[in-house]
């Protein structure tokens, strides 16, 4: 009887054996992707799904509509600005964008001309400082021109985009860094940076609303050096 029972026993050790070692064999192990833009001293990592291609949709979107909304939408800085610097959410009101109700942060479409009074190149995070036609001799706003850019105000800025096209908040991370990809590829990538001081500079582009600096940091859809 004992034999039987031990018999019995390994039968059914087996069996679980069996069944972990199945479990086991048929996960899939997703590993996280490290995106390279920072975001104030943190790296945002995003796990992929694999099933939403960023990349493409950015690619497909960016030439028919991204490029062609911001020509036709953005507001001159000079319009905005002094609206800015006296009231926040008055220039939000009136010429801001934001696809959530109270709490969440405005998004401008902009464009400007001016020269470059500042270059910083320091980090993969590099800006030029313009000071806007009818210059002044001191910055008017930060422009970035990366590789690395920080924020989603071009992703933030567009209408025709929402947060409920996507399957969840990694797709919608996923999306605003295709963007930052593309300007870095598109917009900024043949500048020659070390010549940039003094120049003049004509630019589309977005900003969001932030806490932590009086100067606005505009992210390029388009950007000419003359």
């Amino acid at each position: 009887m004992k034999s039987i029972n031990r018999s019995g026993d390994r039968f059914i050790a087996q069996i679980v054996l069996f069944i972990c070692i199945f479990a086991i064999s048929s996960c899939t192990i997703v590993p996280d992707e490290e995106k390279s833009e920072e975001n104030d001293g943190k790296i945002d990592i995003y796990f992929a799904s694999g099933t939403f291609k960023a990349d493409e949709y950015a690619e497909n979107i960016w030439g028919k509509r991204v490029v062609p909304f911001f020509k036709e939408k953005s507001l001159p800085l000079e319009t905005l600005l002094p609206v800015w610097h006296k009231d926040q959410q008055a220039a939000g009101n009136e010429f801001g964008y934001r696809e959530k109700a109270e709490g969440s942060p405005w998004n401008f479409r902009v464009k400007g001309s001016g020269n470059v009074v500042a270059v910083n190149t320091q980090s993969r995070a590099s800006t030029i400082d313009v000071d806007l036609i009818p210059c002044d001799g001191t910055s008017d706003l930060v422009l970035q021109i990366g590789p690395v850019f920080k924020g989603s105000s071009i992703r933030d800025s567009l209408d025709f985009i929402s947060f409920t096209d996507f399957t969840n908040q990694l797709e919608f991370a996923q999306l605003s860094n295709a963007l930052n990809k593309i300007v870095g590829k598109e917009v900024t990538s043949t500048l020659d940076r070390d010549n940039l001081m003094g120049k003049k500079v004509s630019f589309t582009g977005a900003f969001t609303q932030l806490q932590d600096s009086d100067l606005v940091r505009v992210t390029p859809v388009s950007l000419e050096v003359e």
